[in-house]
């Protein structure tokens, strides 16, 4: 049997297409390809804002760094002290609160750099209540004040601003405000600034410029953006008609308009209710802080004021002193923490900048009684001449860990508190690298310990992380190795056989500056290794007691045994003396500055203790420091 069909169609390249036969196959090859799979985008640990709407200010970088614990040099590029842990590579602080007194003291006019979607406030506002009583003629005219209401002609801009935030200079006629309140809360702060350094997502981490790392914390040109920034209700109450019929029908001319009135923009958020008696309009602005390097506090004011705690009383009843015959007095690096200590023997402390103290340990009468603490406040050391006391818990609890001085015991701790040097004049000096716990004299060939040995008094300052450590005699002896080693350096510097004083150091131990009983201030900013004389007759021919300076070394305070309080501005270089009536003639003791200079605290032989502040809004005798608080 013949059978007919069509040949298939072959192509010139012998590709076959369309029908054709074939013989039948069972079965089949199977094969799986796998691809790269699809992830999801790593997400971003910072959020992107359209930042168009929001207030934009310049904000202190070092205000944000000093919550961290963290402090730099005067051009914030170089960390000199951290509260840092370097095995986990972690800031110990974690999360920050800028509380309102923060917001206040951290803005300015020049800080403003756009109100954003702000700018239209008041104009809004008089828009809402020129609508709500219509035109001329009609029900308005029932109002004595309708036709003219502005609040401040419309305009919004940084001077009104700042009228708003500072409650008590607010000065727009007619009208008022509450105080500024709340805080801002910034978290995770470890794995975000670790994000910002690797990725340098703001642009000024250039690794190529700079090993940054989490310890240098923020940095100028960071951005801070808080979607619910600020939020201000304006309102005006309107007299409600007693006799009918009632003609006001405003709430009805903004009902026409509802959606003008409640809106959601960009983070902006408005919302507004009236009735016949009011008009209320709160709206909510974002925030976005630029940091800068700039500061805004005003450090012109650094110890031109000083106000007088109220007497602290003594629990002890062997103390028959009412007077606390004050000798010590040194501070944590915020100021928060402060301990005190007096000739009885009795240890104060306060942990709210010094306004409020409380009697917490008694180590025994000594005229040498001295007291230091670290840069948090966690790690004490006192000393009444023979023993020394130790406090881990911010000076509640204390414990002796040495015994057998032999006179006079000058304390210095370094600001983490590990490193610790003591001075025992007419014995030698002790070292302590394990928080005060065990302490080791030094060589008793060297220079130094023969003339700790002779001499009746002295003083020691140490660096931020104890590196570098000065002990004024009758020399100038300065160490860079932890205490290992020590130089003398008077004599380079024509310096020899001076009757020391006091000393202090900044934070790093570059800038020092140490006073003698002769009259005399001597500067260095060269960890000590050269001296300069101040000449200016204003510091000269004093019988100079104590010395204190901030953790750049920029700002200074030295104390005139019954003289008066004298400040620096400029590293030492210049000096003032604080003209208050009430600080002369006093016998200044001891006076300690906080790492920022913004809190220091002074006090008398004669039992009174001073502090100072630069900040506006620290609260009288009886307060706390901060009205957030």
């Amino acid at each position: 049997m013949s059978i007919s069909y069509l040949p298939p169609h072959i192509t010139v390249n012998g590709l076959y297409s369309g029908p054709c036969y074939a013989f039948d196959g069972s079965g089949g090859y199977t094969v799986q390809q796998g691809f790269n799979e699809i992830m999801l985008k790593t997400p971003d640990l910072l959020n992107k804002y359209d930042v168009t709407d929001a207030i934009q200010l310049k904000f202190s970088v070092q205000t944000m760094n000093k919550k961290l614990s963290i402090m730099k040099d005067p051009s914030n590029s170089r960390t000199i002290q951290a509260w840092f842990n370097p095995i986990t590579e972690k800031l110990y602080t974690d999360s920050i609160k800028l509380c309102a007194c923060d917001f206040i003291d951290g803005i300015n006019y020049q800080s403003v750099v756009s109100m954003g979607k702000m700018a239209t406030l008041y104009k809004d506002f008089n828009k809402t209540v020129s609508t709500y009583f219509g035109s001329i003629g009609g029900f308005m005219s029932l109002f004595s004040n309708a036709e003219t209401f502005s609040v401040n002609g419309g305009v919004f801009d940084a001077s009104a601003y700042l009228q708003v935030i500072n409650s008590s200079t607010f000065n727009m006629q007619g009208s008022f405000v509450s105080d500024l309140s709340g805080y801002v809360t910034i978290s995770d702060i470890n794995n975000l600034l670790d994000w910002v350094v690797d990725g340098n997502i703001f642009n000024n981490r250039d690794p190529a410029v700079y090993n940054y790392g989490i310890i240098d914390g923020f940095i100028a040109g960071d951005l801070i953006y808080i979607p619910n920034g600020f939020t201000i209700t304006l309102s005006v109450n309107i007299q409600t008609e007693s006799i009918l019929p009632i003609n006001n029908v405003g709430p009805s001319y903004l009902d026409a308009i509802r959606n003008k009135l409640n809106w959601t923009r960009n983070n902006v958020v408005r919302r507004t209710t009236y009735s016949r008696s009011h008009i209320t309009q709160t709206t909510t602005f974002p925030i976005l802080l630029i940091l800068t390097n700039t500061p805004v506090q005003n450090y012109l004011n650094y110890g031109t004021t000083w106000t007088l705690v109220p007497g602290i009383n003594s629990t002890d009843p062997s103390n028959n002193s009412p007077n606390n015959n004050w000798l010590s007095i040194s501070l944590s690096s915020t100021g928060r923490y402060q301990s005190a200590i007096d000739e009885s023997g009795n240890i104060y402390t306060t942990q709210d900048h010094g306004m409020s103290w409380s009697q917490v340990h008694g180590i025994g009468h000594s005229p040498t009684n001295s007291v230091s603490i670290s840069f948090t406040g966690e790690n004490q050391t006192a000393s009444n001449g023979q023993s020394i006391y130790v406090s881990n818990d911010y000076g509640s609890t204390w414990h002796s860990t040495f015994t057998g001085g032999t006179s006079k015991i000058f304390v210095s701790i370094c600001l983490t508190g590990q490193y610790q040097t003591v001075v025992s004049c007419g014995d030698t000096v002790y070292l302590s690298d394990d928080y005060g716990q065990t302490w080791t004299p030094i060589d008793n060939t060297s220079d130094l310990y023969f003339s700790v040995e002779a001499f009746p008094t002295a003083c020691a300052a140490l660096s931020y992380d104890g590196r570098y450590q000065t002990i004024v005699t009758e020399n100038i002896y300065i160490s860079s190795d932890y205490g290992e080693t020590w130089t003398n350096v008077s004599p380079v510097n024509n310096l020899d056989d001076r009757n020391w004083d006091s000393v202090a150091m900044s934070s790093d131990g570059h800038y020092q500056t140490a006073i003698e009983n002769g009259g005399e201030i001597y500067v260095s900013n060269d960890f000590g290794e050269t001296w300069l004389f101040v000449d200016n007759p204003i510091v000269t021919d004093k019988l100079w007691e104590s010395i204190s300076i901030s953790a750049t070394g920029q700002y200074q305070t030295a104390l005139e045994k019954g003289g008066s309080v004298f400040v620096s501005r400029d590293y030492g270089v210049t000096w003032e003396a604080i003209a208050d009536p009430a600080l002369q003639g006093l016998q200044w003791q001891s006076v300690s500055v906080s790492s920022d200079g913004l809190y220091q605290t002074a006090v008398t032989y004669g039992g009174q203790m001073y502090i100072s502040t630069v900040l506006s809004t620290v609260v009288t005798t009886g307060g706390t420091s901060c009205i957030c608080d």
